[in-house]
């Protein structure tokens, strides 16, 4: 009976293990529906409580500073980006489906267990450097070239040129996107030099500085900008420098969002940093780009939803 009790109980516990190992962590689907429930029943209530505060305000049916005060509260909780245009988090090991991004310039790669990686070597000349023994042999034997050549009757040849550094990168994907809009992101950044800019474009990506719409821009160190971009130029619309730079080759969350009414708030790990109202451009757009210049980021997610 004693083994026969042993048995049994080294069998509960064999089964206990293989559960262990087994199973895997559940999530209640009632949960995660309950949750969609209510963040869209308070996005009706905001609507409304917008809409009443419109009346209010043409009607003079309260004092303006009390208004004003419930039109910042309803903003705080206002979040009208429910449809989602694309989301990419890299994790299949390729960035050319679903959605398809195509490098405009330079060079990107799926870093395994990371994300989309772009990365610029810094190139680093001296007007005083001597050259090499090496060199100084190769410039000889290709003089000595030159000179046989010539006394052959032959052209004179010239030396290939090396080519030119890459000094940005650049990858875009085409989707219809609201005027109205919300990107999320998380990036990793490596190197104390160079730029990122996460852009927001109109019409056809022909040439990133001057094509039409909004940037945001993110400077090692910690200094961020959101720009817009138009046929007279780039102007720098709002900046701000972090309290803490993100080179610590971890991720961080940044979170830029455009309401109806203009009005765009870009945040890092859940802090607002940027804060600005721009009507320039009233129509969609036509897709979203990254940019590096000159440094090294991982992207590990870029999400785009739209305002209903």
């Amino acid at each position: 009976m004693r083994i026969f009790g042993f048995v049994v109980f080294s069998l509960l516990v064999t089964q206990g293990a293989v559960a262990q190992t087994t199973y895997k962590s559940w999530n209640n689907p009632d949960q995660t529906a309950r949750s969609a429930v209510s963040d869209q029943k308070l996005q009706e209530f905001v609507s409304k409580l917008k809409a009443l505060v419109d009346k209010a305000e043409t009607a003079r049916a309260a004092d303006p500073t009390f208004l004003r005060d419930l039109r910042d509260l309803a903003w705080g909780f206002d979040r009208p980006w429910q449809n989602l245009v694309f989301n990419d988090e890299f994790i299949d090991g390729n960035y050319e489906v679903d959605p398809i991004w195509r490098v405009l310039a330079g060079e990107y790669w799926i870093e395994k267990g990371w994300g989309l990686r772009s990365a610029i070597k810094a190139q680093v000349a001296t007007a005083d450097a001597k050259p090499s023994s090496q060199q100084k042999k190769d410039a000889a034997v290709a003089l000595l070239g030159q000179i046989f050549n010539q006394a052959l009757g032959g052209k004179k040849t010239t030396s290939p040129q090396a080519p030119a550094a890459p000094t940005h990168a650049a990858i875009h994907t085409t989707a219809k996107i609201p005027n109205a809009f919300a990107i999320e992101a998380q990036i990793s950044s490596w190197t104390p030099a160079g730029r990122l800019e996460i852009v927001i474009y109109q019409g056809t990506l022909a040439s990133i500085p001057q094509t039409a719409g909004y940037r945001m821009a993110y400077m090692p160190g910690g200094k961020i900008e959101l720009l817009r971009v138009s046929s007279r130029g780039a102007t720098v619309m709002d900046a701000a420098t972090l309290a803490t730079p993100l080179e610590d080759k971890k991720f961080h969350a940044i979170e830029w969002l455009r309401h109806r009414d203009g009005r765009m708030t870009v945040s890092v790990d859940g802090k607002d940093v940027l804060s600005i109202a721009d009507r320039g451009f009233r129509d969609s757009f036509s897709g979203l780009a990254m940019v590096n210049y000159g440094g090294d980021y991982i992207v590990k997610k870029v999400q785009v939803t739209g305002a209903r």
